[in-house]
């Protein structure tokens, strides 16, 4: 079996526009879709190679603001990646070079949204890419 498309990620955020800066701007994702107003407002992004898909909206009961916790990321470049959301005022909280498949990096977003940051290894990325 082969996996052709996956389910938008759900990004539960405090506020939808510092969101898409963050997710568009330091992390290279393009909108897709932006509709809705106030509180019914949804951004959808698509990452760069149409890798991964995200929906940025505001927290609900369901799923608080904050409460994504270590979706996994693949870059082609987590040096690059980290530089840039630091840039953005958003460090990693921890790094490992040596990480199994490729070097790896945690960080969260400002609203505490944690994602693990992943630099495929060359035979992981053809791997991945192909799924």
């Amino acid at each position: 079996m082969k996996v052709v498309q996956a389910s938008p990620v759900r990004v539960p955020v405090s506020d939808l526009d510092r969101a898409l800066e963050t997710y568009r701007d330091s992390l290279g994702f393009t909108v897709t879709h932006d509709a809705g107003g106030g509180a019914s407002r949804n951004v959808t992004l698509v990452s760069r190679g149409q890798v991964m898909s995200i929906v940025l909206q505001l927290g609900t009961p369901d799923m608080p603001t904050g409460s994504l916790r270590e979706a996994v990321l693949p870059v082609s470049d987590l040096g690059a990646t980290l530089g840039c959301l630091r840039w953005a005022g958003l460090a990693e909280h921890w790094f490992d070079r040596d990480a199994p498949g490729g070097p790896a990096a945690l960080f969260a977003d400002h609203d505490g949204n944690v994602w693990t940051l992943w630099q495929p290894q060359a035979a992981d990325a053809q791997a991945h890419a192909a799924a």
